[in-house]
C-alpha cells in the first residue's frame, strides 16, 4: 500500500470514531437533562420554603424552629 492511502484510512477511521463519540455525547447530555428536569419537576416543584429549608439545613431549621416556638418573635416591624 502506499504512504498515502494507509494515512488516508487511518484519518477516515478517526473521523468515523469521533461521529460516533460526538453521537454517544450528545446522548448522554440528554438523558442527563431529561434526569435534572425530571427531578426538580418531580420533587421540588411542590415543596414549601419550610420544608425545603428543613431538608436541606435539618440542623439549623429545627434549632431555629425551637427557639422561635419557646421564645415568640423576635424581629418586629423590619423591611
Amino acid at each position: 500500500m502506499e504512504k498515502n492511502t494507509i494515512i488516508a484510512v487511518a484519518l477516515g477511521i478517526l473521523v468515523l470514531i469521533s461521529i460516533v463519540q460526538a453521537i454517544q455525547i450528545v446522548s448522554l447530555k440528554n438523558r442527563v437533562v431529561d434526569s435534572i428536569i425530571g427531578s426538580v419537576v418531580g420533587d421540588e416543584a411542590s415543596e414549601t420554603y419550610e420544608a425545603m429549608m428543613a431538608r436541606m439545613h435539618p440542623d439549623q431549621y429545627q434549632a431555629s424552629n425551637l427557639i422561635a416556638s419557646q421564645s415568640g418573635p423576635t424581629m418586629v416591624g423590619g423591611c
